[in-house]
């Protein structure tokens, strides 16, 4: 540990002294021995960066004379970064609320996790169960890091397909089941102690626009937004979600002046904190964000004024602070009303045992290898990827038998990932086959000459390995990792072999692929993870996939599969 200084620790034993009063520290107390540009710091949350041993100790100290209520994790190194947490944590003189986006577990920013399936896959399964279990273990793991709060989950009707930002991000298109897993993964984080978080408020699955990059505009009338945007987050005010993130989206049915509703006082206050009667925490989606950022207003101080009770990376915290204790000054803005909102903050983290004298605010960096292997996850991870395989044409025709008195191929379209290679290992335990290879920037040619080598071969696997889970960019020409021609070649073998494919991408990807028809049956598997290639293999040889498409694609509709 950093040691403090004398001024530090002085400023340190003054802010402290209630904690040894009472088993749990009162928050009225601790709220009247703050001053106002504490009380301020208080609802401010900033990003941490641990990439040089300048940035910490400058981190050190800022947030410790600004008494800064909490921080969000960055992608990092797991260690390197609980070490700088650690330091932190020493500075504050209450402790800091540490945070994270983590979606999809904590290896959404440590690589040293594994990673839970993004929502979409999870929107396969056709009960939440599996997901409440997917909350529970997420929280779990966040909990060991003394991670509190999870920007998650993403409550987002996912009904455009071109939605860059979103898209596997959320559960689906059906606004019923996105309520239903978002409050099961909601509830199994509250459960395993970390508050959650439904955004983006009021609804940013319908945007064709990355609100990181530009702001987003909602066309629809109240009635459309109530019916589909804002029912999943009725269902978590009601189940009882800790946070509220709203969203850089211009909204005008809500908010005339097409002001970004983070920064709207008729949709952050009129809405939801009244209208939705919400009254835990509105948090705000990153300030720092060119969805509010370009729009030339302080938004720091815009979102407080609009009824914000945290600021999320303020692309000043220090501005922020001035801004906010200076309307106060003035009479602009209510010192009462910053107290409600500091409450909040303080409340939360009483709930999560942080105002105990005796809670250890330190992680115990040895216990880290142990904390990101959990292989309760690893198996919880295996099962849903099992299960969520989504056969989309031609059930029937599966199981295929590797029973070795036909002949089958396994073609590898761009298996250059370290988790391609379990299709082959998991399909070697059913049978035999014989591998082909085609690269990623293959020519027409060579698959050609692939095709040739293939005669004799009545059966024939293709695995479109390394898809990415995002939709892709490069419109019809181009999706995930194979080009339309290299695919509508592959396709056409169909004229001489029963095909089987695989596609580990995004289901939304079958657009602009309608020749996977002349498949005789084709698999969505979501993601070229190691579990996901496994389960890939499973589907093929031994049968068992329940999945449903989580959203209409490629002429189904939402909700389909083929197993009959």
């Amino acid at each position: 540990m950093n040691k403090l200084s004398k001024k530090m620790l002085l400023a340190v034993s003054l802010m402290t002294a209630s904690f040894s009063t009472d088993a749990q520290v009162s928050v009225e107390n601790l709220l009247g021995s703050m001053t106002r540009r504490q009380k301020i710091a208080q609802i401010i949350i900033d990003a941490i960066d641990s990439h040089s041993p300048d940035s910490v100790k400058a981190a050190q100290a800022r947030y410790c004379s600004l008494g800064l209520g909490g921080i969000i994790i960055m992608d990092d190194g797991l260690e390197d970064n609980m070490k700088m947490v650690n330091c932190l944590q020493e500075s504050a003189s209450i402790p800091l609320l540490v945070t994270i986006d983590g979606e999809w577990g904590a290896s959404m920013r440590y690589r040293e996790f594994n990673q839970f399936p993004r929502a979409m896959q999870m929107g396969a399964l056709t009960e939440s169960g599996l997901v409440y279990q997917v909350g529970r273990a997420i929280g779990e793991e966040l909990a060991q890091l003394k991670i509190f709060c999870n920007y998650a989950p993403v409550v987002d009707v996912n009904n455009n397909p071109k939605n860059p930002v979103i898209n596997t991000r959320s559960f689906g298109e059906d606004r019923f089941k996105v309520a239903e897993f978002s409050s099961a993964y909601m509830r199994g984080m509250k459960d395993a102690g970390v508050a959650g978080s439904a955004k983006h408020f009021p609804g940013h699955g319908d945007t064709d626009v990355d609100s990181h990059k530009g702001l987003p505009v909602l066309l629809f009338d109240r009635e459309r937004l109530d019916r589909v945007e804002l029912y999943p987050f009725r269902r978590l005010i009601a189940d009882g979600v800790d946070m509220v993130m709203v969203g850089h989206l211009s909204v005008p049915s809500l908010d005339g002046t097409g002001t970004p509703a983070s920064v709207s006082k008729p949709i952050v206050t009129g809405l939801l904190r009244e209208e939705l009667g919400y009254d835990g925490i509105i948090i705000t989606d990153a300030l720092g964000m060119e969805g509010v950022a370009a729009g030339g207003v302080d938004a720091a101080y815009a979102a407080y004024a609009a009824g914000a009770d945290i600021l999320l990376m303020p692309k000043s915290v220090e501005a922020a602070i001035d801004a906010i204790d200076t309307a106060i000054e003035k009479g602009e803005a209510s010192e009462a009303d910053l107290d409600g909102r500091v409450r909040k903050v303080l409340e939360l983290k009483q709930r999560c045992g942080m105002l105990s004298p005796s809670y250890d605010k330190y992680v115990d960096i040895d216990s880290l290898a142990s904390i990101a292997c959990r292989p309760e996850s690893d198996s919880l991870i295996q099962h849903i990827s099992d299960v969520s395989m989504t056969v989309v044409k031609g059930g029937r025709h599966l199981p295929l038998r590797l029973d070795g008195r036909r002949k089958v191929a396994y073609v590898a379209y761009n298996a250059i990932s370290s988790a391609s290679t379990q299709f082959a290992a998991e399909l070697g335990k059913y049978g035999t086959f014989d591998r082909f290879d085609i690269p990623g920037d293959a020519t027409l040619e060579q698959i050609d000459e692939i095709g040739e080598a293939l005669k004799g071969y009545k059966d024939v696997i293709v695995v479109f390995h390394s898809g990415k889970p995002r939709p892709s960019t490069g419109g019809a020409k181009r999706f995930a990792s194979v080009e339309k021609s290299q695919f509508e070649r592959i396709a056409s073998w169909s004229k001489k072999h029963r095909l089987y494919g695989i596609y580990l991408g995004n289901p939304y990807d079958l657009d602009n692929m309608p020749m996977h028809k002349q498949f005789r049956s084709f698999v969505i598997g979501y993601a070229d993870s190691f579990e996901n290639n496994r389960a890939a293999a499973r589907a093929v040889s031994l049968g068992g996939a329940q999945g449903v498409l989580p959203v209409g694609a490629g002429g189904y509709p939402c909700g389909h599969n083929d197993l009959n």
